[in-house]
């Protein structure tokens, strides 16, 4: 017999026959929430076949739902990475739907990143992402998108790293503070 992947690939699967179902704890009961989510699943393919430095994935989600839960919720993304030298390249793509829905309709996202690794203790990365909300209502079609900028320095067990980020409509257009910027320092020490 021969494998049913090519080598270097994998692929997920996963179903719930009750998705809004509760974990059980310690001394816990679980079960189904108060909810009409159905049954849910997951199939997911990651790959490194294809190519030296290129790495391929894909994921589809789906969770059947009544309609006074805006129906059924589906997602999926794609994506990939490729690394040549000290340069990663990577995008990915993505979507959640919401059948029936009657205020947000779906959400697209695209996402675009490069990271320089200029030695074995300084790399420096970019990243950019974008959101569009479409819904019923055509006065909250909007777009977010997101931006930071990197840089990573370390030296024995010490690690100092800062990100310079910027967020324009962080709530779709819903809220008076909807443009964030930031700047985060970081510092981890290893004994």
């Amino acid at each position: 017999g021969g494998d049913m992947l090519p080598e270097g690939t994998s692929a997920y699967i996963a179903y719930s026959p009750r998705a809004d179902g509760t974990a059980p704890n310690d001394k816990a009961g679980g079960g189904a929430s108060a909810t009409d989510n159905g049954a849910g699943w997951d199939v997911v393919l990651d790959s490194t076949s294809f190519g030296d430095g290129l790495r391929l994935f894909a994921g589809y989600s789906s969770i059947d739902q009544e309609v006074s839960q805006a129906g059924d919720h589906d997602s999926y993304v794609v994506g990939g990475t490729y690394a040549i030298g000290s340069v990663t390249l990577g995008y990915q793509h993505s979507k959640d739907d919401f059948d029936n829905a009657t205020g947000t309709t779906y959400y697209e996202n695209d996402a675009y990143a490069v990271s320089f690794a200029v030695n074995d203790n300084l790399s420096l990365s970019w990243g950019e992402h974008k959101s569009d909300r479409n819904s019923n209502t055509a006065a909250t079609n909007v777009e977010l998108t997101s931006s930071s900028i990197q840089a990573s320095y370390t030296m024995g067990g010490a690690t100092i790293a800062i990100a310079e980020s910027s967020v324009d409509n962080a709530a779709y257009g819903t809220a008076a503070t909807a443009d964030i910027d930031r700047t985060t320092i970081w510092l981890s020490l290893a004994f």
